[in-house]
């Protein structure tokens, strides 16, 4: 059975049940109530005596109140009322004026006539049909005061009755005050019942269509609980794991996708110097290189296009183990301006063999110093300028190398004279194997992993990089790094 089945018949069985208490309880209490009057008043008569007594007592007193005024201050008159309470396990008591008399068989002493007087004085003043309780000898006594206001002299008769009911009475009453306390027990039940149902089967039907979706591989939604309890605090983990697992998923959807279109770029690539070393070849073998000049110049190509496919491979390795997060950083404090001349004395070469000034600008301080592995920062300057040589399109090529400090950042960028790049184009150059198809159809050699690479070191150095271009004019690539880090750092493994 089913945790959500329980819950409903439990919530079902303790609405039955309280609804069964409280109807029982105010028939109970009904009951009692009569009970308790009945066993006071009626004492061994039966029911219906002691209820034409008192009839006939009342009726007598409004007959001689209204016709006989005269009798109602004889003492014969008044010992007749009191005889008559006899049953009732009453008498009566006469006020007239400041004069109190007992009268009857039962009647009582000064003492509880002075009981009497106290207990209506602190009842208030006398009015018609005035109830007053009395203690006397371990007695309850309820006293019901008649007024004659026809009397010059104010006249007043308690009726005096025992209200003292029987041990198996009071057992009674208590039963009933127990079944009172059931009452609000059941009140109690229904709603914590309700509360219970609310916070456990809703919050479990979500989970159950949450696990659902998710089997079906449909992960865009959503689940939110403000309950601050043990099953909010499970929907709350379980949204967690949604969310994660959604993000893992397109992330590595978006791996595969990547994945994909690097492979199919770098076999574009690959074939490219594939098919000219294929087509030297085939002139050696064939005997188009018939002399030494022409076959030396077959065998420069076929190694210049071996070096290619070299990078490209070294290229695609290197970023690779950079994704993997398996490339090792020796990161160490090093001065920037020693660094600033040996790369631009290395650029210098590279440039000068493509026939592409280059400048440089230093504005850093003489004594700032940067943590970094060394190797892998000259890697990107050499990267980030030799694919401005690459693709220079300018009869007077020019790429300026600056150094420089903003605030506790190192800030190097390097602009050309190049074709530059759209705005749409520019969104891209850092991604993986990228080229704009206008580079790539002029089967420029390059694996388009170089721009990929940089980032990925920039970025394990703390750093930014961007780009910005004007179309036809210029392009600037920035990169930011900052200028202190734990020189002990040994990188990821």
């Amino acid at each position: 059975m089913s945790i959500r089945l329980k819950l409903i018949l439990t919530y079902l069985f303790g609405t039955i049940l309280t609804a069964i208490i409280i109807a029982m309880t105010g028939v109970g209490l009904v009951t009692a109530i009569l009970s308790y009057l009945a066993s006071g008043i009626v004492k061994d008569q039966s029911p219906h005596e002691a209820f034409s007594r008192g009839i006939d007592l009342f009726v007598d007193l409004r007959y001689a109140e209204r016709y006989t005024p005269e009798e109602l201050t004889s003492p014969a008159f008044a010992a007749s009322i009191g005889d008559r309470l006899q049953p009732f396990g009453g008498f009566l008591v006469v006020r007239q004026g400041e004069r109190w008399e007992s009268y009857g068989a039962l009647s009582e002493g000064e003492a509880f006539l002075g009981q009497l007087r106290q207990d209506v004085s602190t009842a208030g003043s006398d009015k018609d049909g005035l109830f007053v309780a009395s203690e006397w000898e371990e007695r309850d006594l309820l006293s019901i005061a008649y007024d004659f206001p026809e009397i010059d002299d104010p006249l007043t008769y308690y009726l005096v009755a025992d209200m003292t009911i029987a041990e198996s009475n009071t057992s009674r009453f208590e039963q009933f005050v127990l079944l009172g306390i059931a009452i609000l027990v059941g009140i109690i039940l229904v709603p914590l019942l309700w509360i219970t149902t609310k916070d456990i089967v809703r919050p479990l039907r979500q989970l159950e269509q949450g696990s659902r979706r998710i089997a079906e591989g449909d992960l865009n939604f959503h689940l939110e609980s403000k309950a601050r309890n043990e099953v909010g605090s499970v929907i709350r983990s379980y949204e967690k794991m949604r969310s994660e697992l959604q993000r893992s998923i397109d992330v590595q959807l978006a791996l595969e996708e990547n994945r994909k279109e690097l492979i199919s770029n770098i076999s574009h690539d690959l074939k490219t110097p594939l098919t000219s070393i294929k087509g030297y070849v085939e002139g050696i073998r064939v005997g188009v290189a018939n002399d030494p000049e022409k076959l030396k110049k077959y065998i420069d190509v076929i190694y210049a296009k071996t070096l290619d496919m070299d990078r490209m491979i070294d290229d695609l390795f290197l970023l690779s183990k950079l994704d993997l997060e398996q490339e090792r950083f020796h990161l160490e404090t090093v001065p920037l301006e020693p660094f600033y001349r040996q790369t631009m004395s290395e650029l210098q070469m590279e440039c000068e063999s493509a026939g592409v000034r280059l400048t440089g600008e230093y504005e850093a301080g003489q004594d700032d110093v940067v943590t970094m592995d060394v190797q892998k920062m000259r890697r990107v300057m050499q990267n980030i300028v030799g694919n401005s040589v690459k693709f220079m399109d300018k009869k007077e090529p020019h790429i300026h190398v600056y150094f420089g400090r903003q605030s506790d950042d190192w800030v190097f960028a390097v602009t050309d004279n190049g074709p530059g790049m759209g705005p749409n184009e520019l969104e891209r150059i850092f991604d993986r194997s990228y080229r704009a198809d206008t580079y790539r159809n002029q089967n420029v050699a390059g694996s388009g992993l170089g721009l990929a690479i940089v980032k990925q070191i920039i970025v394990n150095h703390g750093g930014t990089i961007h780009a910005k271009s004007e179309q036809g004019q210029s392009m600037t690539v920035m990169i930011s790094i900052p200028m202190k880090r734990d020189s002990n750092e040994a990188g990821r493994a």
